[in-house]
């Protein structure tokens, strides 16, 4: 196995749910190639790569890129907030009102 990681490995989490999908031969064969090459089976590195693009998917959507302008404007808006207009104070109230008869 070439530097191959399956993350269903070393996790106590008991697999129970499928997949199941429809593809090109052409597709199936590169694929299968693949795991072939990395010395492993089938679906732990159709399982593996899967689960590595939806972290990275998921790692990109996590993230929020600003440009210096963009980030000096935020920056501005934290520093010197606009005061709060009256349904803002009134939200704050009933929130407040409703939190002291919880307990």
């Amino acid at each position: 196995m070439l530097n191959f990681i399956d993350p269903d490995v070393s996790s106590s989490e008991k697999a129970t749910d499928s997949i199941e999908m429809r593809i090109k031969p052409s597709v199936k064969s590169g694929i299968v190639r693949a795991a072939e090459l990395m010395g492993v089976p089938l679906t732990s590195f159709v399982r593996a790569s899967a689960m590595r693009e939806a972290e990275r998917v998921l790692r990109d959507h996590q993230t929020t890129v600003l440009s210096a302008r963009a980030q000096r404007a935020l920056l501005a808006a934290l520093d010197s907030p606009p005061p709060p207009t009256q349904a803002a104070l009134e939200a704050a109230d009933r929130y407040r009102a409703r939190i002291a008869n919880a307990g």
